[in-house]
């Protein structure tokens, strides 16, 4: 159940499902498993469909930060979420990455999130395959 990747950051869940036609929203908890503070920036692979909140944020050991995800209708695939997070004394959460510019360095590390956008989506369960296998499939990885 609690994989040891997850360590300093836990991610729940790690797939989101949407309809197409109406779009929609899902909450996730991002929750710091660390014994340091860490700054927290999440990306997406298609701006123009999706809106986050936070975007940004610091989180001291054991906190927790709900993530709010909303969709737009439209056009149904499959689409990400980077959520990128480092080890950070900065009051701004921003400045970790803005000033240092090192989204890539080996301190800055990725948790993902599948958006799934489908035509009828219903109350979906708990996915039988893995993250890694639904992005390798719609080649989004």
């Amino acid at each position: 159940m609690y994989d040891p990747e997850d360590h300093d950051l836990y991610l729940t869940p790690k797939i989101a499902y949407f309809s197409s036609v109406k779009g929609g929203a899902s909450r996730h908890m991002l929750v710091n498993g660390s014994d340091q503070q860490i700054a927290v920036k999440i990306k997406c692979s298609n701006n123009s469909l999706y809106r986050v909140s936070p975007v940004y944020c610091n989180l001291v050991p054991g906190q927790a930060q709900r993530l709010q995800i909303v969709r737009d209708p439209g056009a149904a695939k499959v689409d990400k979420l980077i959520i990128l997070f480092k080890r950070s004394d900065a009051i701004n959460p921003r400045d970790a990455f803005v000033l240092t510019n090192d989204e890539e360095s080996e301190s800055v590390q990725k948790r993902l999130i599948a958006l799934i956008s489908q035509e009828d989506v219903a109350v979906q369960q708990a996915p039988r395959t893995s993250l890694k296998t639904i992005l390798q499939k719609n080649s989004v990885a």
